[in-house]
């Protein structure tokens, strides 16, 4: 061992030398390693007796200690670029697999059928969402649509995120300014008597001509579907949305969250199931769609009072019959509506420039 490497074993001992000086010694150790291991068959084969010094057997061992965590490192690294692609892509089969049948396609069907049964005159947007696959899980943005005489606006998104089979609360950002909790939309036609028809009357009269607007109107009693398009169709109005009469007891519970459909004048953004059925048939089949996700559709309308088998099996007992609707049109013509329809209560939404 010459003087220069004996001055730097000290140093090394001591810590005192650089990273890259630190290493070079430990290059030099991993040669005197080689040098150790032939000598130790040399003492083999000639029974010498040789003993290393505590100072060198520290030095050796610290090299060992540092060689051993770097391969550990290195296996982690290796392990990590290997697995984290493997699991992201078992991701995207898990909730790819099967085209229209696939996990992640299901999942924007429930959540689109749930939306525009449970919210009036809202859609969603399915054209325009965006999906990321996650590790075991998947996070979708689902924009949100209503229609205000004939134009279709975003109004907010949805977010829903899914680990496995296991869905969060979503999370929900309005663009607008909705109805208070104090505000129900629609009442049912149950003996409570409403002051919101002169309100929303008033609130008419001071819009100008040249607007257009949306408005939540109840009706004096429940109709079949066709009977009440037959009453509305003298007026110059779009039907949006249609609240159903799904339960028994909605006389004792006339302000209820309201169940329903797309109306006949909606500018759909998709059909429920089968394009070829009539309004009434596809909402008996977005139902029974959603009955087979009962736990996706509660979590993503945010309700626990859906029972959607029970209102299911009200509806083919009883007909699809409509209690409240959601209009649009010129303002002066809601007012009319209003005026001289079957309307008991109504509240007026947005208000938009003509777009007629």
């Amino acid at each position: 061992m010459n003087e220069d490497f004996k001055k730097r074993w000290e140093q090394y001992k001591n810590g005192e030398l650089s990273e890259s000086e630190m290493i070079k010694v430990e290059e030099e150790l991993e040669q005197l390693e080689e040098y150790q291991d032939m000598l130790d068959q040399e003492m083999k084969d000639e029974n010498w007796d040789l003993t290393l010094s505590p100072e060198k057997q520290k030095a050796i061992l610290r090299y060992g200690k540092n060689k051993s965590y770097m391969r550990i490192s290195a296996l982690a690294v290796l392990s990590t670029l290997i697995i984290l692609p493997l699991c992201t892509l078992g991701s995207y089969l898990y909730y790819g697999l099967g085209g229209h049948e696939s996990k992640g396609n299901t999942l924007v069907q429930t959540a689109s059928m749930t939306v525009a049964v449970t919210k009036p005159n809202i859609q969603v947007d399915t054209d325009s969402l965006v999906n990321k696959v996650q590790l075991f899980g998947i996070k979708t943005q689902f924009p949100l649509k209503k229609q205000i005489g004939n134009v279709t606006k975003v109004v907010g998104n949805e977010e829903v995120e899914m680990f496995f089979d296991q869905l969060k609360s979503p999370q929900v950002h309005q663009y607008n300014q909705e109805l208070s909790q104090e505000e129900r939309h629609f009442v049912y036609p149950g003996g409570i008597k409403e002051k919101s028809v002169s309100k929303a009357k008033s609130i008419l009269k001071q819009l100008p001509d040249g607007t257009v607007a949306e408005a939540f109107l109840s009706f004096e009693r429940a109709y079949p579907t066709r009977e009440l398009y037959d009453k509305l169709k003298g007026y110059d109005i779009r039907v949006l949305w249609n609240a159903i009469e799904t339960e028994n007891d909605l006389k004792e519970h006339p302000y209820a969250e309201p169940i329903g459909y797309p109306g006949k004048d909606s500018n759909r953004i998709f059909e429920f199931q089968h394009p070829a059925q009539n309004d009434n048939e596809q909402f008996k089949a977005a139902l029974s769609y959603m009955i087979k996700h009962n736990d996706w559709a509660e979590t993503i309308s945010g309700r626990k009072d859906l029972k959607l088998a029970k209102r299911l099996d009200y509806v083919e007992k009883n007909g699809v019959n409509v209690y409240g609707a959601v209009i649009t049109g010129p303002s002066k013509e809601i007012e009319n509506l209003i005026e001289k329809g079957p309307v008991k209560a109504a509240k007026v939404g947005e208000v938009e420039l003509w777009n007629w």
